[in-house]
């Protein structure tokens, strides 16, 4: 009887408990389903919540963590299938069953119970996970060091000092390092090689380099290092509160070394107070002109090293590379060349400025410049050394013209960085152009004079902006004498510099001044006589609103009407950060920039009627005057970021006649820009596409960013570099018309963003070539498969192609017209599902010889991520029955294609793409491939070898595979992965700094020693590769080292190893 009660028991386990929960799911159908319901509104408010962070994020310039993008894609994913399966068909085919199968009917609510138990339980996890302290990052700083003369740095002397230095960095009882020298000697220059170096030999993890000069900014200083750092310094925070960030983060990670360069150090300097604290993990390496500084205010007596000027030798050779072949040629010049390079006294930024600014000119001009090479400096300045001053005057006197030397002297009027912008607006009002009448015709003439500059070695390039050019500072502060001496323009640098004003006589004949750091200039006039002042710029560092009240005020932050009395002859005003009670007639005025500015009563503005150029950026206007209606001579109007401005009067913008440039936000009437006849420079926003009159621009313009439909964020660095931008925003109503074709045809920068019309966009050119576009970026398009055939040049100018999210897009480009891409430097494709290879192979373009292939010469970089039908970077028209690019099983980057120049390969999410490379029958392509390659990052592959090794026919194996450049390798979840390259090689990895292997199961063995080449050879033949083969293969198995490189190796089973790297 037991026996029977324990059968039964054991049945009623196995039958009614199943039963019962069965039956469970279906009672329960209704509350599971009104439970799903919720949790889906939940879950689509929350991901509103992380899509405005990752909103804010973007505006900021911020790049999406990866687990974000993970997130959103299961979110969408779960979404989806409520959408099509549960709440739906599903649950509209459960409730609509007929009486007689109501037995199926019970069997799918129970089905769609279970289903919607399961994803609830899913969805709180989601809502657990998706709550992120952060959704961005700043991208890796860029460089931002120039690059160096390498004539110099080839110089025995500063191989030798170079190296001392290097050594003593390498010492770890010394954190400060002074090196001193006089003003041009090449500190700076070789603090740029330093850089470079201990970078290079992975003597520190990370280095950053700022400039203190003789006015130190705190602000300014941190945030140059911050950069170098990649940390976000807030700008509104005061300095102790930035200190301390900067501080936490060079103090960070224990096992970092980090080298902070600080040059051109004049006066005692607070490293406390920036946030550095030298020490064994954080050196600090400075630079001055005076050995005082250095030895007894900054504490490196012991360790500082002093920079001479050069031997004669060696300053004959510098002049001598300078000067070019003209002088090697005629005796006599050669002679006279000799004796000019001789009173250079081996000073190095002497004898380049001199060499170039002498360079092709004939014997009498080479004699008369050693005459003035011997004329002392005025007699007044005690600071600059004799020959730093003739030999720079001597490159001023040299340039060619009054219009150069007058654009030299009002660029050593500037701060450090000089605006192109600026510069042509000061340059046009103080009629600096001869013979120059339109903005046009100025902005043509700037550049050719800008570029004269440059030439000379006057003008550096900003390192952060093409827009932006600098000064050395011994050039600036011979050109500000020069200024003084010759042309009565004085100025002061209120935050660290001259701070005292001219005497009485002297502001009576001064023609300029300039004022840097205004609201430290705590003692000033009510009112100056300048009766001769023809420009006047003031600016101050701290915003307007840092001024509680005109009460207790400090500084220039605030100017009355009567300071500006009597300086009749003004011709350009430029105020920064400053608060105007209103504005005093000044009728002879040509330039007014009131940038930052706070405004009182600006009505009086129409009475400036020789106003040219007009600028009210980023100031707290709200309402633009009518009375700017009345300046009818105005060519320039800026008003952008004026985000107060509401209201622009109509008939206002009409009545500027003259008008050549308006930069605006969201308010102008197009209708009235439409018949300004003069206008040719344009920045304006158009946020509904449906208020865009037809036919609204014109072939006059020739610079414009202009983005239409939508919102749209502020430029970035690497747009501001283009003069014709385009961004459209569209639906697929909208109808291009004239005016915007003929925009699209001239453009270098388009970004086409959630445009239903993108294909509509691109055939409606009529297959005409975009000549001029250099930038295209698509994203957010869901209907497009790839991009139209157009003639095979039609992107012959492109460098950097951006596609992103779109969904049916299957490839980009023929291979016809890929092969007209020769300028492309960089390529970025991600979230393309659809996408089966990046271009198509024509059934009439075969690329089966080795001479013919495809050749991406200037590809840089290289980024795929997340497109899971991806079979090959280049593949043929043929379709599967689903549409789908076949899946030949090809590498990425087979030996069809080639990249002499890449540097940069970033792989993530290409599940159908088993090898990298291959090197076909010549390895020499795959070689060619690597010999620049720096950056190689794999993630979520289904790679399982880089190279692919080919068996049979007429391949050729690789003996040695050799990255030289390459500084930084990642592999990440690449469970497929079982090794680099199946044939018996040696790889080479001299630069590398920075290795990560992680979750790469099937990699068993890391790395092995090659003892002997040929024994290798013979057991892999006689194994056939049955041994388990390593990752790499190496000459040596490295034991010990000097410095360990940041190196994370990991497996399934979250074990971490750490491999030492030596470069040999």
């Amino acid at each position: 009887m037991e026996l029977v009660i324990s059968i039964v028991a054991k049945i009623a386990e196995y039958t009614v408990a199943p039963v019962g929960q069965w039956l469970c799911y279906s009672c329960h159908y209704n509350s599971n389903m009104e439970n799903l319901r919720n949790q889906e509104k939940n879950l689509r408010d929350f991901k509103k919540r992380v899509l405005h962070s990752i909103e804010a994020a973007s505006r900021k310039g911020e790049e999406i963590e990866d687990d974000v993008q993970t997130w959103l894609a299961k979110v969408d994913g779960i979404l989806h299938q409520l959408a099509t399966e549960i709440l739906g068909g599903g649950e509209a085919e459960a409730g609509t069953r007929s009486s007689n199968a109501a037995c199926l009917n019970l069997k799918h609510r129970h089905q769609l119970s279970r289903e919607a138990k399961k994803i609830v339980e899913n969805i709180a996890e989601l809502l657990k996970n998706g709550n992120f302290s952060k959704v961005g990052f700043r991208p890796a700083a860029q460089e931002m060091v120039n690059p160096i003369n390498s004539d110099y740095m080839s110089l025995d002397s500063r191989i030798s000092i170079m190296e001392r230095i290097m050594e003593a960095l390498g010492d770890a009882n010394i954190n400060r390092i002074g090196v001193w020298g006089s003003p041009g000697v090449g500190k700076s220059t070789l603090m740029k090689e330093i850089f470079q170096k201990a970078k290079e030999e992975s003597l520190f993890h990370e280095v950053a380099l700022a400039n203190v000069t003789d006015t130190p900014d705190v602000i300014r200083i941190q945030g140059e290092i911050a950069e170098m750092l990649d940390l976000e310094l807030d700008p509104d925070k005061i300095v102790t509160v930035r200190a301390g960030r900067l501080r936490a983060r060079l103090e960070k990670d224990n096992e970092k070394k980090i080298l902070v360069i600080l040059d051109d150090v004049w006066k005692q300097l607070d490293l406390e107070e920036i946030g550095i604290t030298p020490s064994e993990r954080c050196k600090v390496l400075l630079t001055s002109r005076d050995r005082q500084v250095l030895a007894d205010e900054m504490r490196t007596e012991k360790n500082s090293f002093k920079l001479d000027i050069l031997g004669e030798q060696e300053a004959w050779k510098l002049f001598e590379k300078m000067a070019g072949d003209s002088i090697k040629d005629d005796h006599d010049l050669q002679n006279e060349a000799i004796k000019v390079a001789k009173a250079c006294e081996g000073l190095p930024i002497a004898l380049v400025t001199v060499s170039r600014a002498l360079k092709n000119k004939n014997l009498s001009t080479w004699k008369d410049a050693l005459v003035q090479l011997t004329r002392p400096p005025p007699k007044h300045d005690t600071k600059i050394w004799s020959p730093v001053y003739s030999c720079i005057e001597l490159s001023y006197r040299h340039l060619d013209g009054r219009e150069v030397k007058s654009l030299f002297l009002l660029c050593a009027r500037q701060g450090y960085y000089i605006s192109y912008r600026d510069l042509l607006r000061y340059g046009f009002g103080l009629r600096l152009f001869d013979r120059i009448y339109t903005l046009e015709e100025a902005r043509n003439r700037l550049e050719t004079l800008v570029n004269n500059l440059r030439d000379s070695c006057l003008l550096l390039q900003s390192p952060h902006s093409s827009e932006e050019f600098y000064m050395h500072d011994v050039v600036r502060h011979v050109a500000t004498i020069i200024a003084s001496n010759d042309h009565n323009m004085f100025v002061m640098r209120g935050d660290g510099g001259q701070k005292a004003w001219p005497d009485v006589d002297a502001l009576k004949i001064c023609e300029a001044l300039s004022i840097h750091g205004g609201d430290h200039i705590h003692k000033y006039p009510n009112k100056i006589e300048c009766p001769n002042l023809r420009y006047f710029h003031v600016r101050c560092k701290n915003r307007y609103l840092a001024t509680p009240s005109s009460t207790s005020f400090q500084g220039m932050n605030k100017l009355e009407d009567i300071f500006f009395q009597g300086m009749d002859k003004l011709e350009v005003l430029s105020l920064t950060n400053i608060q105007l009670s209103s504005l005093l007639s000044l009728r002879n005025l040509q330039t007014l920039c009131l940038d930052e500015c706070k405004l009182g009563d600006i009505h009086g503005i129409g009475e400036l009627k020789n106003l040219v150029i007009l600028s009210l950026a980023r100031s707290d206007i709200s309402n633009l005057p009518t009375e700017i209606g009345l300046l009818t001579r105005l060519q320039l109007l800026d008003l952008s970021s004026c985000y107060e401005l509401k209201v622009i009067p109509p008939n206002v913008l009409s009545s500027l006649v003259n008008l050549e440039e308006f930069n605006e936000g969201k308010n102008a009437s197009l209708a009235e820009l439409k018949k300004l006849s003069n206008l040719i420079t344009l920045e304006i926003d158009i946020p509904d596409a449906n208020n865009l009159p037809k036919d609204s621009f014109t072939e006059k313009l020739k610079r414009y960013k202009i983005c239409i439909g939508g919102t749209w964020h502020l430029f970035f660095k690497e747009e501001l570099a283009f003069s014709r931008m385009l961004k459209l925003k569209l639906n697929m109503s909208f109808q291009l018309d004239f005016g915007i074709k003929m925009l699209l045809k001239r453009t270098e920068y388009l970004h086409l963003d959630e445009s239903n019309i993108t294909k509509s966009v691109l055939y409606q050119l009529d297959r005409e070539d975009f000549q001029q576009l250099k930038h295209l970026c698509i994203e957010n398009n869901g209907n497009i498969k790839h991009i139209p055939e157009l003639r095979t040049s039609a992107f012959k100018n492109l460098k950097v192609l951006k596609v992103e999210n779109c969904e049916t897009l299957r490839f980009i480009f023929s291979s016809s017209i890929a092969r007209g891409l020769s300028l492309l430097e960089e390529l970025n494709i991600t979230r393309c599902n659809n996408m089966g290879a990046i271009f198509v192979k024509e059934e009439e373009d075969e690329i089966e010889d080795q001479g013919d292939m495809m050749l991406f010469g200037r590809l840089q970089t290289l980024v795929l991520k997340d497109l899971p039908k991806l079979v090959g970077f280049l593949s043929t028209r043929e379709t599967n029955s689903e549409g789908n690019l076949h899946d030949f099983q090809l590498p990425l980057l087979h030996h069809q294609v080639s990249f002499p120049s890449l540097q940069t390969l970033r792989m993530k999410g290409l599940p159908k793409i088993k090898y990298v490379w291959s090197c076909g029958q010549e390895p020499k392509t795959v070689i060619r491939c690597l010999e620049h390659l720096q950056v190689l990052e794999i993630e979520d592959c289904g790679v399982e070898e880089i190279v692919a090794f080919e068996r049979g026919g007429e391949a050729i194996a690789i003996r040695t595979l050799m990255f030289p450049q390459v500084t930084e390798l990642k592999f990440r979840n690449l469970s497929r992965l079982k090794g680099f390259y199946k044939g018996v090689h040696v790889s080479k990895w001299p630069m590398l700094k920075e290795m990560e292997i992680e979750r790469c199961e099937k990699v068993e063995i890391f790395a092995s020693e090659v003892v002997s080449f040929e024994k290798t050879v013979e057991d892999q033949r006689q194994s056939e590769m049955s041994i388990k083969q390593p990752l790499f293969l190496v000459n040596e198995v490295i034991k010990e080292t000097k410095f360990i490189g940041s190196l994370k190796i990991s497996t399934y089973t979250s074990q971490y190893y750490k491999i030492i790297l030596i470069p040999p």
